[in-house]
């Protein structure tokens, strides 16, 4: 069995108004292991985006823990929490947030380039990733001459250059028809096979989460069971 990863215990999330408050986490647990492709699933409201900006470090958790291999992030100071997330966490959004004044090429080599390396050295593994999602020869066009599904793949070959540990995906397929969420879905399964990264995948698309290794179902605030794959 793979190892565990990433991990968090008891998180719970109230967001406050005033005097109005409005419990989102209302304490989950949940493990993901090295390589697996988890789809979490839930309403809207459920708090599944929520939890997934937290086990990001993108919010910060009301309490609980939050481990990536043997960090426990919200220990970290800022310094290090945005080293994690530039370095062994990849971001994809179901809109894909490319820079539009920078190519392809140059929008998949950034997170490598805010890390030090060098830009060749940066550029080549991102002609390399490029490539691997089947766009190699589309590098040098701006996001706007692309199309949505190539859009969403060039986002997946940026999440993937700094070679994370794990990959936190919310609603990657949202906005793409149905071919285009096929070849998202099979880049997935694929580069977890290929590089041993863990996916996990906040979706509202059944036909995704059911083809993916894991799904936990979300309602009101906590992990509850899946009927689905019951």
């Amino acid at each position: 069995m793979q190892e565990v990863v990433l991990r968090c215990s008891n998180i719970t999330k109230t967001y406050r108004d005033g005097a109005a408050e409005t419990p989102v986490l209302k304490g989950v647990t949940l493990e993901v292991r090295q390589g697996e492709q988890l789809a979490i699933v839930g309403s809207s409201g459920s708090g599944k985006s929520t939890l997934l900006h937290i086990l990001g470090t993108l919010d910060t958790p009301c309490g609980g823990e939050v481990w990536l291999g043997e960090e426990e992030l919200f220990s970290l100071d800022a310094a290090r929490q945005a080293q994690v997330r530039n370095l062994e966490l990849g971001f994809i959004y179901q809109f894909h947030h490319l820079l539009p004044e920078f190519s392809a090429l140059e929008n998949v080599a950034m997170p490598a380039l805010i890390a030090g390396t060098r830009r060749k050295q940066a550029m080549e593994k991102a002609q390399e990733l490029l490539e691997k999602v089947g766009l190699g020869h589309r590098g040098k066009h701006a996001p706007s001459e692309l199309s949505g599904g190539e859009r969403q793949r060039v986002a997946i070959a940026r999440a993937l250059i700094n070679q994370p540990r794990v990959v936190l995906a919310d609603e990657p397929t949202g906005n793409l028809d149905a071919v285009s969420g096929e070849a998202v879905y099979q880049l997935i399964r694929d580069l977890a096979s290929q590089l041993g990264i863990a996916f996990v995948v906040v979706t509202h698309d059944n036909q995704l989460a059911a083809r993916m290794d894991r799904r936990v179902r979300m309602h009101d605030g906590l992990i509850v069971p899946d009927e689905a794959s019951a």
